[in-house]
């Protein structure tokens, strides 16, 4: 394999939050996708995930009712990872962040892909040198971290492990460009990669505000969509601090940065979050509560189909 034309199908092995919207992105994009997971009734959820998700892009103008049909199509499910991943030119991992888990499955679909096929890792912060230990080609191993939701979210972190080859990055990147998402690079592995180490740096500075009265989450989330998250839609940190000025930045950071929070423990909120089985809106209740958890995902998904129609317009 030469180059991301060569690739013909893919597969994606977990039809979770994550594997079901990537497995949606190619079957949209014209591939043949196999869906692995280990029992029947996940793969029949994250078909009804699917199905609805969609209806939400049908309703938003991102497809239409016959595209939409076609994608369902291109997609096949089997609990059989040697018949999802033998014979496809592209196959992405994207089960839960188990680095023994991921290792075993990587290895097992090494055993059953051809030579030049690329195996991808989905994963959110795991190193891909780690993945690919003891596989006998880690050249073709990359991770392709999509973000949630996968249909939706247009940026996709590619990771290079250390023994990653330059035309195996070389064909991820241009797939990954292929299928309308916007790829950005990992130079280096760190644990967390780009997205995960800022995101949580920011959240762990928000759950500090919210446990010290600062604020309520409500204020907090208002303060990021309506000023942070406004900005850095078109400009990131580093051209918001050339807009405003380098040396305004290096006076507020002298004062401000030793004020900031620096635990290294989980919040005491999430800890007792998941003690009481509220994780958000998949079980109904979290930080907010979502008395119609369906309704909860379609309203984000439209909200999120909203920005985009924008921000394609701003990209052009």
């Amino acid at each position: 394999m030469n180059s991301a034309d060569d690739i013909k199908s893919v597969a994606v092995s977990g039809a979770g939050v994550m594997g079901h919207g990537i497995a949606e992105v190619y079957a949209l994009n014209g591939y043949p996708v196999w869906m692995m997971d280990v029992n029947d009734e996940l793969l029949r959820r994250g078909m009804g995930y699917i199905k609805s998700e969609l209806k939400t892009l049908i309703d938003n103008g991102f497809t239409t009712e016959e595209e939409a049909d076609k994608a369902l199509k291109r997609i096949s499910t089997t609990t059989s990872l040697k018949e999802a991943v033998e014979g496809r030119e592209f196959v992405t991992e994207a089960v839960t962040e188990d680095l023994k888990l991921k290792r075993r499955i990587f290895s097992e679909m090494e055993s059953y892909v051809s030579e030049d096929a690329i195996l991808a890792s989905n994963t959110s912060g795991l190193m891909i040198t780690k993945i690919a230990r003891g596989l006998k080609r880690p050249d073709r191993v990359i991770g392709t971290h999509f973000s949630v939701p996968p249909h939706i979210v247009p940026g996709v972190e590619i990771i290079r492990g250390k023994k990653t080859s330059d035309l195996t990055f070389k064909i991820a990147y241009d797939l990954i460009k292929k299928v309308g998402k916007v790829p950005f690079v990992v130079k280096k592995e760190i644990d967390g990669f780009l997205l995960n180490r800022l995101q949580l740096a920011l959240n762990r500075e928000a759950f500090y505000l919210v446990e010290k009265g600062v604020a309520t989450p409500e204020d907090v989330d208002i303060c990021l969509n309506s000023v942070l998250g406004f900005r850095w839609a078109t400009v990131g940190p580093f051209r918001q601090i050339d807009s405003a000025g380098i040396d305004t930045a290096a006076r507020v950071w002298k004062y401000l940065l030793p004020t900031l929070a620096n635990y290294k423990k989980t919040p005491k909120m999430i800890i007792d979050k998941v003690a009481k089985g509220e994780y958000g809106m998949k079980t109904g209740k979290g930080i907010y509560e979502y008395p119609n958890i369906e309704e909860a995902y379609r309203k984000r998904d439209d909200g999120f189909l909203k920005t985009l129609k924008v921000m394609k317009t701003i990209w052009k």
